[in-house]
């Protein structure tokens, strides 16, 4: 409304006119409407778009904890005496188990930067945000494919997001241009080739996507749905979303906090798992989006965000380092094996003079029921106080400029 107003009077400041003087008057009286219209403009932004951010006020919130009464569903290490059990990566996989990448080598034996990992049948692929490539191997760490390179066309990849795969490896789903676009592609013999692609049905970006059957689940926040979780077909065509957003009467909190989440699916089950990285609690839905069960870290030592502001403008801070007692986000995955999800999370111990244990702790958690059980933990090595980065955390103030 006030740029209609002043777009009339502004546009015609540099129209040009045959006398001097007019000229400079008219000049001057345009020169002060649009100082006026901006001082207008900026003053109903500012009444108007009340941000409602508390400098100092820490996340989460207890509003964002459910209260979880049924202690099936609140998980704990079982660390005590000598029971401390210590976890063997390789006992988790039945099988040979096999490793990809080499130190040195063609650019796409070694590896770039991982950003996410999924597996199917005799399947398993890679995002290297690095070269922006999808890497595929076989179940015997074979590099079967190398596809897309750095690029927005089509079959190229940009700011990559997430990817995942079909049970029988049929198809793999690729969210590119900072969760924009999906990539679809389809095996013809054996290689894959793009088949289609599709942008997001409503005003949310895909951080993280799962696939169980003929249907996708993406998690990103939607504000005009006030949701998280979408789910679309495989071309994109949209059916519902569910997943309620992170508890905030901060927009900008609101926003951040619940477009940062991770999802895995389950295809016997039809369960969708989802984690906000904020909030040490899982929530499983069914495809319908109803609430089946929620799960609770009692041990997990929270880490906590703060408001701020940044030369006037809202700002998240997340801590550089890690304190002890604090923990890591939870990170998720899935077992088709036992049919169950396996989530851990990192620990810095306490302090022993001026060095401290790194931990990663590990829980199996039944897609079916979530009783889950504590697997054990593992040792990652002994840090100097303010030598831990925290790797949950590479951007440390979101809305901040330096």
């Amino acid at each position: 409304m006030v740029f209609r107003l002043f777009s009339g009077v502004i546009a015609s400041c540099f129209s040009t006119s045959d006398s001097f003087h007019s000229w400079y008057s008219w000049r001057t009286v345009c020169a002060t409407t649009f100082i006026v219209a901006i001082l207008v403009v900026f003053s109903s932004c500012s009444s108007n778009q009340k941000d409602n951010i508390v400098v100092g006020r820490l996340h989460p919130t207890e509003e964002n904890i459910p209260v979880i009464n049924d202690m099936r569903y609140v998980l704990r290490e079982d660390t005590s005496g000598a029971q401390i059990k210590l976890v063997d990566v390789e006992s988790f996989l039945e099988g040979e188990v096999f490793s990809v990448g080499a130190i040195e080598g063609e650019h796409h034996e070694m590896l770039g930067t991982i950003l996410d990992v999924a597996a199917g049948d005799n399947t398993l692929l890679y995002i290297d945000g690095e070269y922006g490539e999808v890497r595929v191997y076989d179940q015997q760490g074979t590099l079967k494919q190398v596809i897309g390179s750095l690029g927005v066309a089509p079959g190229e990849f940009s700011y990559l997001e997430a990817v995942a795969i079909t049970s029988d490896a049929s198809k793999f789903f690729v969210a590119d241009q900072s969760g924009i676009r999906i990539q679809i592609f389809q095996r013809r013999d054996n290689a894959y080739e793009l088949q289609d692609m599709f942008s997001m049905p409503h005003d949310f970006h895909a951080t993280d996507i799962c696939v169980i059957r003929d249907h996708l689940y993406l998690h990103g926040y939607s504000e005009s749905l006030d949701l998280v979780i979408h789910k679309v077909t495989h071309a994109g065509e949209y059916i519902l979303s569910f997943g309620q957003p992170y508890l905030s009467d901060a927009p900008f909190i609101r926003y951040l906090i619940s477009d940062d989440g991770r999802l895995v699916c389950n295809e016997t089950y039809d369960t969708v798992l989802y984690a906000n990285q904020t909030v040490p609690v899982l929530k499983a839905y069914d495809e319908m989006g109803s609430l089946r069960w929620q799960v609770k870290f009692g041990d997990h030592g929270q880490m906590y965000l703060m408001e701020a502001r940044n030369r006037g403008r809202p700002a998240l801070r997340y801590p550089s380092q890690l304190s002890p007692g604090e923990s890591t986000f939870l990170s998720l995955t899935t077992d088709l094996v036992s049919n169950s999800f396996i989530i851990s999370y990192q620990t810095l111990g306490p302090e022993k003079g001026k060095t401290a244990e790194l931990v990663q702790h590990y829980f199996s958690v039944p897609a079916e029921s979530g009783h889950g059980t504590y697997l054990g933990q593992h040792y990652l090595g002994t840090f100097e106080r303010g030598q831990f980065r925290n790797p949950a955390a590479p951007v440390y103030c979101k809305g901040c400029s330096f």
